[in-house]
């Protein structure tokens, strides 16, 4: 069937948000690097000092394992509970209707369905990327903003609607 509009009433729950962030921070973003390596070259440290054999070692590498590992994991600590502040900010325990996408030749219109603002048209052209993962697609207008389209919740079966945004964006659509 060709199509030349389809619309999307996003419904978003809690995991289909969690999910996401997870996606967009530690594997898109790769924001996972960071406080692994700090990790890595600490308790090398540790090792080093341990190894020296000198007074105080123990104590040291001891220091240098609790600052290394307790570091990262009160960052990802702070960062899951942050999602979860997002998600009951957000009133997303029950699922809830968050915007509108209407997917047209013109590129992505996106209506806010909580506030009464003026819908947002990005051509085409300007979207960054789409990209498809389990139970969704994430469509970037840009670099700090994505759209979320679970599946089974537009106006056609969630494969023709991926193969309706990969005719108009070509290699910037890429799936899991």
């Amino acid at each position: 069937m060709n199509r030349t509009e389809y619309t999307i009433p996003v419904r978003l729950d809690a995991k289909t948000f969690r999910r996401f962030s997870r996606f967009d921070a530690l594997k898109l973003r790769k924001r996972w690097v960071r406080p692994v390596v700090f990790a890595l070259i600490l308790t090398a440290f540790a090792l080093v000092a341990l190894l020296s054999g000198k007074a105080q070692a123990g104590m040291i590498a001891a220091v240098l394992l609790v600052v290394g590992i307790g570091l990262p994991l009160v960052y990802f600590g702070f960062f899951f509970s942050q999602v979860n502040v997002q998600v009951a900010r957000y009133g997303l325990d029950k699922p809830r209707r968050v915007y509108t996408v209407v997917l047209n030749a013109d590129g992505v219109k996106v209506t806010n369905d909580q506030r009464d603002e003026a819908a947002v048209q990005v051509p085409w052209k300007e979207v960054q990327a789409a990209l498809r993962v389990k139970g969704c697609i994430y469509l970037y207008v840009n670099a700090a903003r994505a759209f979320l389209l679970p599946d089974g919740q537009g106006s056609a079966p969630q494969e023709e609607i991926w193969g309706y945004i990969c005719k108009h964006m070509g290699d910037r659509c890429k799936g899991e």
